[in-house]
C-alpha cells in the first residue's frame, strides 16, 4: 500500500517530464520544419535569381550579337556607299558614249555650283535633296569658318554635309585669289589647291581630284598648260562648263537668268555653272531641274572619268 502511493506521487513528475520532452521535441520538429521551409525558400530564391541572371547574361549576349551586326553593317557603309557609287558612274560613264556615239535616248546635264560653302547652301542642298537631285560643289577654304551670308554659321561644317548627302565636292582652290596673286605662278596656283584638298579631306575624309580654275582654265593664261602639267602629276582633272545663268556677276532678275540658262541649253553632255551664294539661282533651281528633266536631260553629279572632265 505505501508502495502504491509513491508510485502514484511520481506519476505526475514523470508526466510532466514526458511534456517536456514532447515539447522538445516539438519544438525541434517545428523548427527543422521552419529551417526546411527557409532552406526551400531561400533556393527558390536563389534558383530565381540565378535564371534571372541567366537570362539576362543570354539577353545581353543576344543584344551584343544584334549591336555587333548592325554595327557591321555601320562599318561597312562607306564602302556599301562608294561600290554604289562606281556602279552609277560606270552606268554614267556608257550613256555618256552612247552619246558621244550619237545612239542616245538620254541626255546628261552636271549642275555645278561654285565658290561655296555658304550658309545659302543649305537651302540649295535641301532642294536637290526633295527633287532627287545629285551635283557638284566646287569648293573654297578662304575665309568659311565664319559664312560671309551668316557670320554666326560656321560654313566649314557644310564641307561633310555635301558629302554626306552623296554630291561631289571639287576643288575650287584654296583663296579663289585670281587678282590677287593666284596666278603669279604655277606653284602659287598648285600649293593654293593642294591647301584646299587638304581642308576638303580634314573636314570629310574624301580626297578629290576634280578641280575647276577660279574665272575658267582660259583666266590662267600661259600658265594654263605648266599647271595642267603639274595637275595631272597630282591625279587631278578639271572642268570648265558649257551652261550658265549669269549668276556669277551682273545678274538682277529671275527672267535674266531663266533666259540666259535656257539659250545655254543646246548640248547633248552640259556642265552647268552656277553658284551657291546666289539667291536668284536659288529661286529657279526647281524650274531648272524641271526644264532639264523635261527636256530628257538625267542630272548627276561629276566623276573623274567623266568626258566632261579634262584629263
Amino acid at each position: 500500500m505505501g508502495k502504491s502511493k509513491r508510485k502514484a506521487k511520481k506519476s505526475p513528475i514523470i508526466i510532466l517530464i514526458y511534456l517536456i520532452i514532447l515539447g522538445i521535441g516539438c519544438f525541434l520538429t517545428i523548427n527543422n520544419y521552419l529551417q526546411i521551409k527557409k532552406y526551400q525558400k531561400d533556393t527558390i530564391t536563389q534558383k530565381e535569381k540565378y535564371n534571372k541572371i541567366k537570362n539576362d547574361y543570354h539577353n545581353v549576349l543576344k543584344t551584343n550579337q544584334e549591336f555587333s551586326t548592325e554595327l557591321n553593317k555601320l562599318e561597312h557603309i562607306d564602302q556599301t556607299i562608294e561600290n554604289t557609287k562606281k556602279e552609277v558612274f560606270d552606268l554614267a560613264k556608257k550613256v555618256e558614249t552612247t552619246i558621244q556615239e550619237g545612239n542616245g535616248k538620254v541626255k546628261i546635264a552636271y549642275l555645278t555650283f561654285d565658290d561655296g560653302p555658304y550658309y545659302l547652301t543649305n537651302d540649295v542642298l535641301n532642294t536637290l535633296n526633295e527633287k532627287q537631285v545629285k551635283a557638284t560643289f566646287f569648293t573654297i577654304g578662304l575665309g568659311k569658318d565664319s559664312c560671309i551670308d551668316n557670320r554666326k554659321e560656321d560654313c566649314t561644317t557644310i564641307y561633310k554635309k555635301i558629302t554626306d548627302n552623296n554630291h561631289t565636292i571639287a576643288n575650287h582652290t584654296y583663296s579663289h585669289a585670281i587678282f590677287a596673286g593666284l596666278y603669279s605662278s604655277v606653284d602659287n596656283f598648285i600649293a593654293d589647291v593642294q591647301k584646299q584638298e587638304t581642308l576638303i579631306y580634314n573636314k570629310t575624309n574624301i580626297k578629290t581630284n576634280i578641280m575647276r580654275f577660279p574665272g575658267g582654265s582660259s583666266t590662267a593664261k600661259n600658265l594654263k598648260e605648266p599647271i595642267i602639267t603639274k595637275l595631272r602629276e597630282k591625279g587631278y582633272g578639271w572642268v570648265d562648263w558649257t551652261a550658265q545663268d549669269g549668276d556669277g556677276g551682273g545678274l538682277k532678275t529671275k527672267e535674266q537668268a531663266w533666259n540666259t540658262f535656257t539659250k545655254s541649253i543646246d548640248k547633248d553632255i552640259e556642265v552647268v555653272l552656277f553658284h551657291d551664294y546666289n539667291h536668284i539661282t536659288y529661286s529657279i533651281l526647281p524650274d531648272v531641274i524641271k526644264y532639264l528633266e523635261d527636256n530628257n536631260y538625267i542630272l548627276l553629279p561629276l566623276f573623274y572619268d567623266s568626258v566632261m572632265v579634262n584629263k
